[in-house]
């Protein structure tokens, strides 16, 4: 099944919320009024170091309207409410009681308020509260390189000071620990490390922690969509952006820092995902009050724009980049890869690759390197890029067309690079000529590693061209590995004959939702060589309509 997620309505998260999910007998104390039964069963769920837990809002509305008599335990959690919501007032009136640490609160607070320009976490002298501090800083500047290293490091910090701390759960903590550890150092990895390594540690997360959590349901989407980062298809629902929409979802400060991990990702979606979280985002960056939360929505709003077809005055790409002058460099990306891709300069890609390099965003150098070779290949970028894509895993670049991604593939393989990195970058670009080339090059250079030139004879069978079978057939002859594997491939048969390579190429745009006429005009061809195409692909597939030969030339990718 193709990726898929349906879109919620527009949602506020900070209108009221039914209470129907949290615990009956919560529900049944606060009924009678039973208020020492309420503030039992409140101790069992509530957590103020980790307020979006299992019951989200829900539990966040609840515990601020119920009138339980205060102790600092309750006050305590009241304060992080506030800070999840931007309620800077109600804050200071609760920094004002007898509250634990108020350092913390304070901490985030100004993090969550700081300037564009604003650079490192406040000071601190507890560890606990330096590593709490980091990862918020990270998260607001976009800081990729060093969150990456906070996630590496966290596993090995232990808090002894939850143990003294009577606002802390200390079971359902440890146990949240561990799915909060895979899960950040899972959109790490993805944003500045090797994409195997996120896709393991998402599925990991996936089995962690209690039953409902949210940060199951960013694993979940992740694995998605990291799989098709490294080539995969674009398989699975998505459930995230509907469980923030949710009463149950996230609290707006939650939303917000589970939006902005995975919003590069959603650039993958054609549904309006991207341009959903991008909006939701600047709007609890507004209420937060947050000038560096907006700064970076609005980045990305602008990136959802423009693959809607805006121009770079419509989205005010101008006065995004004026900001960008006086932010730090992880929120300098966006907005300078935004400039490469409206101009296509070469100067204007490697300035984003350079600011993208000083941030840690590995994903952002390699879509500017990925476009840069497409452009202008040069001894640097070609060696930076192929190092990239055999280090990370990455084979679909984000923001990158696919027939920009084949030019890369053909650009690296004409310099003389070879790897099964370029083999798979050629076959998701989606252009059969390109990848018979690219494949051609690896299959007869006896200095390329075997296993690229493996990867060259299974990405001919992919292919399932005329032209590819017959390579295929004449490789077939040959007594060593490359012949043997020819022989496997076509051994496994074809789906009622393969395709031509202008066959193969209309039923690709027309499974992306192109009309004959969007096909003709991309093509050069008249509408009715177009529906001839079709027609003759249909026959070869099997196929009775439009729709299954789609269907069926998914199957061929495999």
């Amino acid at each position: 099944m193709p990726g898929t997620a349906t879109l919620p309505p527009p949602v506020d998260l900070w209108a009221p919320v039914p209470f129907d999910d949290l615990p009956a007998d919560l529900r049944e104390a606060a009924a009678r009024s039973d208020w020492p039964a309420v503030k039992t069963q409140l101790h069992t769920v509530m957590d103020s170091n980790t307020t979006d837990g299992a019951y989200g809002r829900q539990l966040l509305q609840f515990v601020m309207k119920v009138p339980l008599p205060s102790d600092s335990v309750l006050v305590r959690y009241r304060a992080s409410i506030c800070v999840d919501h931007g309620d800077w007032d109600g804050l200071q009136r609760y920094l004002a009681s007898d509250i634990i640490e108020p350092i913390e609160l304070v901490g985030i607070r100004d993090i969550i308020l700081a300037p564009l320009d604003r650079r490192g976490p406040p000071p601190s002298n507890a560890e606990h509260h330096r590593i709490l501090f980091e990862l918020y800083d990270c998260q607001f500047q976009r800081a990729i390189g060093r969150f990456k290293r906070w996630a590496r490091r966290m596993p090995a910090f232990y808090p002894e000071v939850l143990y003294g701390r009577d606002d802390i759960p200390v079971g359902r903590h440890m146990r949240y620990r561990r799915l909060q550890d895979a899960v950040l150092r899972a959109v790490a990895e993805a944003h500045g490390g090797s994409l195997p390594v996120a896709q393991a540690l998402a599925a990991e997360a996936g089995t962690l922690g209690d039953e409902r959590e949210p940060q199951r349901d960013v694993a979940h989407d992740l694995e998605i969509m990291v799989r098709h980062a490294r080539g995969g298809r674009l398989e699975g629902e998505f459930v995230l952006l509907r469980r923030i929409a949710s009463p149950t979802g996230l609290s707006p400060l939650g939303s917000w820092e589970v939006s902005a991990s995975l919003m590069p990702f959603f650039s993958y979606l054609d549904d309006g995902s991207l341009e959903w979280a991008a909006r939701l985002g600047q709007q609890i960056a507004i209420r937060l009050g947050s000038p560096r939360g907006l700064f970076h929505s609005k980045a990305w709003l602008a990136a959802a724009r423009i693959a809607d077809g805006k121009s770079p005055d419509e989205i005010g790409l101008a006065g995004l980049l004026a900001e960008a002058r006086v932010a730090t460099p992880g929120l300098q990306v966006v907005p300078f890869l935004l400039r490469a891709l409206a101009t296509h300069r070469p100067e204007d890609f490697r300035i984003a690759e350079s600011v993208a390099r000083d941030a840690g965003s590995v994903w952002a150098q390699v879509t500017a390197l990925t476009w840069l070779v497409a452009l202008n290949p040069q001894p640097v970028t070609l060696r930076w890029l192929h190092r990239l894509l055999e280090s990370t895993g990455w084979r679909r670049p984000l923001l990158v067309p696919a027939s920009v991604a084949a030019d890369a593939a053909l650009g690296l393989a004409a310099a003389g690079r070879r790897g099964v990195s370029i083999i798979e970058l050629a076959g998701v670009g989606g252009r059969a000529n390109v990848t018979v080339e690219v494949a051609m090059r690896h299959i007869d250079d006896a200095e390329a590693p075997e296993a690229a030139r493996l990867a060259a004879v299974d990405a001919l069978g992919k292919i399932g061209t005329t032209h590819s079978r017959e390579i295929l057939h004449r490789l077939s002859r040959r007594t060593d590995g490359i012949g043997l594997g020819a022989r496997r491939i076509l051994a496994k048969g074809t789906l009622n004959g393969a395709l031509s390579e202008r066959e193969l190429e209309v039923v690709d745009l027309a499974r992306h939702g192109l009309t004959n006429k969007d096909i003709a005009v991309r093509l050069g061809l008249s509408p009715h060589t177009i529906a001839r195409h079709l027609s003759n692909a249909r026959a070869k597939l099997g196929a009775a309509n439009r729709a299954e030969a789609a269907a069926k030339f998914e199957e061929m990718q495999v």
